[in-house]
């Protein structure tokens, strides 16, 4: 009895499933209104992130869960960051988008050049 060759559909399978693996789309930016900015304290996914922002460039640092520092720069409303955690050493990218109203910031990071296959990274902005 003949054997099917699966190997072809199987690569084409594994080929296609490793495009879509991501399972998630980076957002599209927006403009940035003027009176919106990501400096300020934030209540984040790990712990308290504190922003600086100096035109299109922002930086900071996070505290709580793990410990570390972000930087990087503004494409409309959409940071786009290299983050350092300090123990565990690690590092990646990753991107945060604020809300229109500024309290929200919904984003992703990721190890070394990926900027989403780490998780999620959400933040709420303090309120003092």
């Amino acid at each position: 009895m003949p054997r099917l060759g699966l190997g072809p559909a199987l690569s084409l399978a594994l080929f296609a499933a490793a495009g879509c693996a991501t399972g998630y789309d980076h957002p599209k930016p927006r403009e940035l209104p003027r009176n919106i900015t990501f400096a300020g304290s934030w209540d984040s996914t790990w712990g308290k992130m504190v922003l600086m922002q100096e035109g299109h460039h922002v930086h900071g640092t996070f505290t709580g869960f793990r410990e570390g520092a972000v930087s990087g720069d503004l494409d409309g409303d959409i940071f786009h960051f290299v983050w350092d955690q300090r123990v565990p050493q690690s590092h990646g990218h990753g991107y945060l988008q604020i809300t229109p109203d500024g309290t929200h910031l919904e984003g992703r990071w990721g190890y070394m050049k990926d900027d989403g296959d780490g998780g999620r990274w959400a933040a709420d902005k303090d309120n003092y």
